[in-house]
């Protein structure tokens, strides 16, 4: 049995993988059946989560990522170029790498400029880079706010710059922080806090507007990280946030599925991630040896 518990902790180790929803905005919101065209890659040192798309050609799929590098035990945000018509990846561009973890590249689009602002809580500080397409490159361009916040999303779909964010150490929790955008500092400042009933406040991906409505993707954490995606419709009212849940999102994928916890769109296609054990078939059967010995 020792042996056993031994091997099954080599194989508890996770991965993720992003992927792209086979339909529309109107069927997920409509609670129809989720069918996802995967990432097609052949890396084994390394995975990918925490998709945000940066751009959509006519055959191409250009998505920012938190790429883990098994080497360093650590994420990077990278770049993945990938085949829109086979979900083949065709390229993997590292993008930043400052020496300590970073994930969840949130997208903000202002005008024509791109920014990016990565999260990295153990530095305590969220930090905006710009991007420079002509190089290929993101620059650092400021602190948007000086607190560990965790997975941040930012938006103006309600009237003023708003971000939204949980933070440590309660990064997983029921509250919600939202920051209003301060001119006079030219960083984020922190406003109110949003309880929830469940454990969903943590950002999922950016606020998104489909039929004229707003909606919020949040993760949800209740059994343990990112166990699904929780999508929400916004309002907000003579200054009162509303969230009103309408779905829970939980992965489809037979092996990755011990999570779901990322889901963006743009450009009419829809970006999900979702994690599961390395060797889950392996895992399994391992599994089912000890259950034996159990009842033997």
């Amino acid at each position: 049995m020792k042996i056993i518990n031994r091997i099954l902790d080599d194989f508890k180790a996770t991965k993720y993988n992003i992927g792209f929803i086979d339909g529309d905005l109107q069927s997920v919101l409509d609670g129809e059946p989720i069918k996802i065209n995967w990432l097609k890659h052949h890396y084994k040192d390394r995975w990918f989560a925490d998709p945000f798309i940066l751009e959509v050609t006519n055959n191409e799929i250009v998505v920012l990522v938190e790429e883990w590098y098994d080497p360093i035990q650590r994420g990077r945000i990278s770049k993945l170029i990938i085949d829109k018509k086979t979900y083949d990846l065709k390229s993997l561009k590292v993008m930043l790498d400052d020496g300590t973890h970073m994930s969840f590249p949130a997208i903000e689009r202002q005008g024509n400029d791109v920014y990016i602002h990565p999260e990295n809580c153990v530095s305590g500080k969220l930090e905006n880079f710009k991007y420079d397409e002509e190089n290929d490159r993101f620059v650092k361009v400021g602190v948007l706010c000086d607190e560990p916040l965790t997975d941040s999303c930012t938006t103006d779909l309600f009237g003023r710059r708003y971000l939204f964010s949980t933070k440590l150490p309660d990064a997983n929790g029921k509250d919600l922080g939202i920051y209003v955008w301060d001119a006079l500092s030219g960083k984020y400042l922190f406003q109110t806090v949003y309880h929830f009933k469940d454990n969903i406040s943590r950002m999922a991906g950016n606020f998104f507007v489909y039929k004229d409505k707003i909606y919020r993707p949040g993760q949800v954490c209740i059994k343990s990280y990112g166990d699904a995606v929780s999508l929400q419709e916004v309002n907000h009212k003579n200054g009162k946030w509303i969230f009103k849940e309408l779905r829970r999102i939980y992965s489809p994928h037979p092996y990755l599925n011990l999570g779901f916890h990322t889901f963006n769109t743009y450009k009419d296609l829809i970006v999900v991630d979702a994690v599961g054990y390395r060797k889950a078939k392996l895992c399994h059967f391992l599994r089912t040896i000890k259950h034996l010995f159990k009842q033997g």
